[in-house]
């Protein structure tokens, strides 16, 4: 694990449980697409659907497009008419092996979100928006993702920053994206701590940072 920010805590689960829950989560599928979460989050996020129930999510970073269609069953099960927006590079979206009328796969870049999330296309999307961060996982997309929607966002939207358990997992192989969603969202709440806060009912609700998206689940004030 490498050295955590100054305010930011250790993870309650010992490293071999979440190394070995990651093996699991690596290969967990929806409808037989990937939809790489662990058993934790999908927990954390049906009960953040159920209370805010969005009527748009963004997913910046859609792989091979499990995630998104969870999302949008999950809406469907809480009885939200509403829609995800997923993004990915343009290699990854034009792979898609499924398309669905409740989600929208678009082309772009977490690092330029401007170029396809239009003034015109955002004014079209109905609030409120839960935005899902789980791009290239190194501070430069985590960065631009919060940064782009940073002004966007209303009182008691939420921004979730997902998979800075790299940062406490101990195989070598996960150093090589330098700690960088918990760094961001550290230089983030430095920043603009004073209108966003870590939803603890949901980041702490298994325990201390049982989430993979450790100190992630940011809501707006």
């Amino acid at each position: 694990m490498s050295a955590l920010p100054d305010g930011f805590r250790p993870h309650f689960l010992p490293p071999a449980v979440l190394t070995r829950i990651q093996e699991a989560t690596w290969v967990t599928r929806h409808k037989g697409h990937l939809c790489i979460k662990s058993p934790f989050d999908f927990a954390l996020y049906m009960q953040l659907l159920d209370r805010l129930r969005p009527a748009t999510i963004f997913e910046i970073g859609a792989n091979q497009g499990g995630s998104a269609l969870w999302f949008a069953d999950m809406m469907q099960v809480y009885g939200q008419p509403g829609h995800v927006v997923s993004l990915d590079l343009p290699e990854v979206i034009a792979a898609m092996p499924f398309s669905d009328p409740r989600i929208s796969f678009l082309a772009g870049d977490a690092c330029n979100l401007a170029a396809t999330l239009t003034p015109a296309l955002l004014a079209t999307l109905p609030r409120p928006w839960l935005v899902v961060e789980d791009s290239g996982h190194i501070f430069a997309t985590s960065t631009g993702v919060l940064e782009f929607f940073d002004p966007l966002m209303a009182s008691g939207e939420y921004i979730v920053v997902e998979d800075a358990s790299l940062s406490y997992f101990v195989k070598p192989m996960y150093r090589v994206f330098e700690d960088g969603p918990l760094r961001a969202i550290a230089a983030f709440l430095a920043r603009r701590g004073a209108d966003y806060e870590v939803d603890r009912s949901l980041n702490d609700f298994y325990g201390p940072n049982v989430t993979w998206h450790c100190e992630g689940w940011l809501r707006r004030k």
